[in-house]
């Protein structure tokens, strides 16, 4: 199955060498869940705090505001298409193909980036239980560990990786729930007044990409798309649910976290401290449990997602065709899922979690800019897939979207673009050897 192909929502079984179409609408919101209520949920209080002070839910509106219109934008795109890939396959559609390449590559790093930050996280958490894995080789075995059964659970096929997420899910928002009606009783209102002056430009909108990772994890509803049932509606619905549902966890849990602790910001796992302020050590060792639940299933979805970006530009000839085998038992893209483990949890086990938390939303927000783009020129284009969902004013709309994500970069991540550039270089390397190798396999006059 080709990543840009149109696809019935009635999907015969699939054939050897081609993905199956498996996934329901709770499955897909059950994936998006689960990756944006993740990182950006479990560190955010602390962060933000230490950047912005009392100023936080002023920073997760702007955050949501700023996120809006590229859902909408993402909702429409993805009611156009029903194959695997994405932000990469709308690009494809619209742009000129090295820009759309450059998208693709982009978001994979993104994710491969995201995965290394959360595996920080999870470790981070873990080492709570078992301090000798927060540092050394304790932690890089339980780097390691964490990404063998991700990766294990991934590969043996969507239904058993949808099924997981669920479960998950579950406990994850059972775990939201129980956090925020043990702590909110407690939390002190007049803590979230601001003691300093607004901040300036540059730490408002530092501490908005705290949030922003958080809500990034969205494009993954368009990632596994090629194996949804009835991806042109159900990505659409999912997408605008989960954003309304994120919203309103970010708003309570910066709301528990700040009104409990005396110092929000001193401590990188503000969840366990505030149940430790509250309840003892009990507390912390139960929250700590439900944290590890929340990141586990977001690095399940990430393992997930991340893959299927290779696939597709592996199927557009634009990384070696290997990475788009499908695993003819598993029927999962095997080699693009191993490859992809290897580099998310090794990058995890060189690099800290607020570096490349920052460097992954970095590159998500060029992602973005080029999907809002490539909505700007599918808009009218006769030739364009029809849309299920339609955007009124999307042109508008993606402007807007446009405009955003570029404030955004332009002020909170200067630092991380020279490294951004020198990953798409590699990329452009990647591609072009690959294109060379097939020229050179291709029989002359065929």
């Amino acid at each position: 199955m080709k990543a840009d192909g149109a696809l019935s929502s009635a999907e015969p079984a699939a054939a050897e060498g081609q993905l199956v179409r498996a996934l329901r609408r709770r499955d897909i919101i059950g994936f998006l869940l689960n990756v944006m209520l993740g990182a950006g949920m479990l560190t955010a209080p602390a962060k933000v705090y230490g950047l912005v002070d009392g100023w936080g839910l002023l920073v997760l509106l702007a955050s949501a505001l700023a996120v809006l219109p590229v859902i909408l934008c993402f909702a429409e795109l993805g009611s156009r298409f029903s194959g695997t890939g994405g932000p990469y396959l709308y690009a494809r559609a619209a742009l000129p193909p090295w820009i759309a390449f450059a998208s693709g590559w982009m978001l994979w790093v993104a994710q491969a980036l995201g995965a290394a930050t959360l595996s920080n996280l999870f470790v981070s958490y873990l080492a709570g239980y078992v301090p000798a894995l927060g540092e050394g080789a304790g932690r890089i075995l339980a780097l390691g560990a964490v990404g063998l059964v991700c990766t294990g659970i991934v590969l043996v096929g969507i239904r058993q990786a949808a099924g997981a997420s669920n479960l998950v899910i579950a406990v994850k928002l059972a775990f939201i729930a129980l956090f925020l009606a043990a702590v909110l009783p407690f939390a002190q209102m007049d803590r979230l007044a601001p003691a300093a002056p607004p901040p300036a430009a540059t730490p408002f909108i530092q501490a908005m990409l705290i949030f922003i990772f958080g809500y990034s994890g969205f494009e993954r509803a368009a990632l596994v798309a090629g194996e949804a049932r009835d991806p042109r509606r159900d990505v659409p619905a999912s997408l605008l649910f989960a954003l309304a549902l994120v919203t309103a966890v970010f708003a309570l849990a910066f709301v528990a976290c700040v009104g409990v602790l005396a110092d929000p910001a001193a401590n990188d796992r503000p969840f366990a401290e505030a149940g430790r302020t509250l309840y003892g050590p009990l507390g912390a060792a139960v929250v700590s449990a439900g944290a590890l639940a929340v990141t586990l299933g977001t690095l399940l979805v990430i393992v997930v997602s991340m893959p299927r970006n290779l696939l597709a530009l592996a199927e557009h000839g634009e990384v070696p065709a290997l990475l788009a085998r499908i695993h003819p038992r598993w029927r999962t893209p095997h080699v693009a899922i191993v490859v992809s483990s290897l580099v998310g949890f090794g990058a995890g086990m060189v690099s800290d979690l607020l570096s490349a938390l920052t460097m992954s939303t970095a590159a998500r927000l060029v992602v973005y800019i080029l999907a809002c783009v490539a909505l700007i020129r599918l808009v009218g284009r006769a030739q364009a897939p029809p849309a299920a969902f339609r955007l009124p004013f999307a042109r508008v709309a993606a402007v807007a979207a446009i405009l955003s994500m570029a404030a955004v970069v332009a002020f909170g991540a200067t630092k991380e673009l020279p490294a951004l550039a020198g990953v798409l270089a590699a990329g452009f390397v990647v591609m072009l050897a690959t294109r060379a190798a097939r020229r050179r396999t291709i029989p002359k006059g065929s």
